[in-house]
């Protein structure tokens, strides 16, 4: 298991990984970097769409069950 992450000693090599990763982006043709852009975005939207049919499904299991509801409240006894 590599970590690098945790060890301040490799710190400036992930800094120059992160550099070279820079350049060989910039080093692209632009229309490479199009396909990127769009594939990015798809995946995005993509994931957002699933997460808004998640939660609306979790919305309406929660409210069939009555799990939104409030709970009844019991009086204290006072002495």
């Amino acid at each position: 298991m590599n970590n690098s992450f945790f060890d301040p000693e490799n710190n400036n090599n992930n800094q120059d990984n992160q550099v070279d990763n820079l350049e060989e982006y910039e080093q692209l043709s632009p229309r490479k970097k199009k396909e990127i852009q769009k594939l990015f975005l798809t995946l995005l939207s993509v994931g957002l769409v699933i997460g808004i049919i998640v939660s609306v499904g979790i919305v309406k299991v929660l409210n069939h069950f009555g799990l939104t509801e409030k709970t009844p409240q019991f009086e204290r006894i006072q002495k």
